[in-house]
């Protein structure tokens, strides 16, 4: 099931009779002579509008033809190019007679693009037509309108029709989300044997910084989960066995340690850290972790060097130093906030440092296992989690993203503000780099273009006119091992001073969803009230929201916002599902479901 076909954010359109035309070279139109002037003058009426133009032939009043802009300066001066038309002709006939005076192929396909080009007003040519009936022709039917919008984009920017350019909008307007393309790309640079070792982990690299900022704190909250009922020797002997072999199979633990030996490795493990000066000086350079606990940790990490002696290992003490400070971190980490992705005591204390990548496959390994205690610690952290999260730790996710990819890394070299060497850890820098790399395998390089495309896709889909304002941004967000394709697509205005207007906007999210599949959130604002509008197909989604209404309500009133009504829908079938325009307040009889 595709996406419902979303309206263009902008101001309630205006009709075309009554749209002042603004013509432009090669533009195509119907038009009607209504009267003749000397010098080969004429009126020409388009829809309810009435211009003058030089012709280049002599014509007839009342006729209807088909014209096409020939220049606009210093006079408009157009050309025939079908007709003369009767009234009495269909639409379907004429745009037969149109196509075939152009010596166009007769198709429903070309008939489409033709028909979208004159509606829309767009400069027309035949090397274009036959260009975009090429790209029609690769989709299936159901995505016709957002290829043509694709197309339409890419003429109105006068970019190149190519495969490279249409791939780059049409995943943009059909909101196919960047995991897939991500991927390949991933999976093309490590099959890439030809590619210096170097170069390939810095890409890897890149790439791992992308999604380490959306799963760290999930993967973070599941180790220190199991590590807790690891050490937690009141749990039943089964679930603390079945909890170490999927530690092991996932290679966060040595695959030596076992229920008798696990506090001397532990303790073992923590004295090298402790003797290499290395605990000390990460809990005391971690500007995350609470003051209080650092000092508890600091204490007994002193404590410990200070009774260090050559049988230490054995040591009661030391084991109870070593217990104490595990289950501290452990606990720590469990309470830490979602925002804090970047500690690493746990993996450092407990880990190998090649085990410290390991963390995703755990997740997956617990996601397959059928012990129940798997299931548990999988729950217990995603609750940990969505206790956690709040928007500002969203909001600094999304830009850690963001940045990771390099969305804006032009907009840094423009400004001259960004540090080069760290814009180079940015993944999209890294890409263009490697399209001047003449030793790329041709593999490679297609993958790196088609990324770049998709990433370019949203920065040609946002516009600035004036005034008026729309941003498109697309992301891969994972939670938990579970992928979220996220579209947001915002639309308002500046005020005089060219600051955003936060007073008024509007913004839709299109969300690919695992457990809820296709989701779009419709977001409102009018003079900061907030109306909100849910799309799915799951009738369960009102039950399921409702116990957030609250949580909604306060969050948006803590920014001085008011929340109107929250609205939960199905999408609409009407032959092909698409949304009706919302702009109007909602009222009881128009679907809100709940109104603060």
């Amino acid at each position: 099931m595709n996406y419902p076909s979303i309206p263009r954010l902008s101001n309630q359109p205006i009709p075309v009779s009554q749209q002042p035309s603004i013509m432009r070279e090669g533009q195509m139109f119907h038009g009607q002579i209504k009267q003749l002037f000397p010098g080969q003058m004429a009126e020409v009426q388009i829809g309810g509008q009435k211009l003058m133009a030089k012709l280049e032939v002599p014509m007839k009043a009342g006729d209807a033809y088909y014209f096409q802009v020939k220049s606009v300066a210093p006079e408009l001066q157009i050309k025939v190019v079908s007709g003369p038309l009767q009234a009495t002709e269909g639409q379907a006939k004429q745009m037969a007679n149109l196509m075939e005076s152009m010596q166009l192929p007769k198709s429903p396909e070309m008939m489409a693009v033709l028909n979208h080009f004159l509606k829309e007003r767009l400069p027309v040519s035949k090397e274009i037509l036959l260009n975009a009936i090429g790209h029609l022709k690769t989709v299936q039917p159901s995505l016709h309108n957002e290829a043509l919008n694709s197309i339409q984009k890419l003429v109105e920017l006068k970019l190149p029709l190519n495969e490279v350019n249409f791939k780059s909008l049409f995943g943009v307007e059909t909101k196919e989300g960047l995991h897939d393309v991500l991927n390949a790309y991933r999976n093309a640079v490590i099959a890439d044997t030809s590619m210096q070792t170097q170069s390939k982990e810095r890409l890897l690299s890149a790439i791992g910084e992308a999604n380490r900022g959306t799963t760290s704190a999930a993967e973070r909250a599941l180790v220190s989960g199991a590590m807790m009922k690891l050490l937690d020797e009141t749990a039943p002997r089964e679930q603390r066995f079945q909890v170490l072999q999927l530690l092991k199979s996932s290679n966060i633990v040595p695959s030596g340690m076992t229920l008798a030996n696990l506090h001397t490795m532990i303790d073992s493990e923590v004295m090298g850290r402790v003797a290499g000066g290395e605990l000390k000086n990460l809990i005391q350079n971690d500007p995350v972790l609470q003051q209080s606990f650092k000092m508890q940790l600091i204490g007994l990490v002193t404590e410990l060097e200070n009774n260090r002696t050559p049988d230490m290992n054995s040591s009661p003490v030391s084991e109870q130093i070593s217990k104490t400070i595990v289950r501290a971190v452990a606990e720590q980490l469990q309470t830490m906030p979602f925002r804090a992705v970047d500690s690493s005591v746990l993996t450092t204390l407990l880990m190998p440092d090649n085990a410290k990548g390991k963390m995703p496959e755990l997740f997956r390994a617990m996601e397959q296992s059928t012990v129940p205690i798997a299931k548990e610690l999988i729950q217990g952290a995603q609750t940990t989690v969505d206790q956690a999260i709040d928007g500002k730790a969203m909001k600094e996710m999304m830009q850690n993203l963001f940045r990771a990819l390099g969305f804006n890394y032009e907009a840094g070299l423009l400004s001259g503000n960004q540090d080069t060497a760290k814009m180079m850890e940015m993944l999209k820098p890294q890409l263009v780099a490697l399209l001047h790399d003449s030793s790329v395998s041709p593999a490679l390089r297609d993958a790196a273009e088609t990324m770049i495309a998709r990433m370019n896709g949203t920065l040609l889909q946002s516009s600035d006119s004036g005034l008026n304002q729309q941003i498109v941004m697309q992301l891969p967000l994972e939670f938990l091992g579970k992928r979220i394709d996220a579209t947001l697509q915002w639309n308002g205005r500046k005020m005089e001073d060219g600051k955003i207007d936060t007073d008024f906007a509007r913004i839709l999210f299109y969300l690919e969803l695992e457990s809820l599949n296709k989701t779009v959130v419709d977001m409102q604002v009018q003079n900061r009230v907030v109306t909100l509008t849910v799309f799915n197909e799951n009738d369960g989604l009102r039950e399921i929201g409702s116990p957030l209404l609250t949580k909604l309500r306060e969050g948006l009133e803590t920014i001085d916002y008011r929340l109107s009504g929250v609205s939960f829908k199905n999408y609409e079938e009407e032959g092909k599902k698409e949304f009706k325009r919302r702009n109007e307040i909602m009222t009881d009889q128009g679907g809100v479901d709940f109104r603060i």
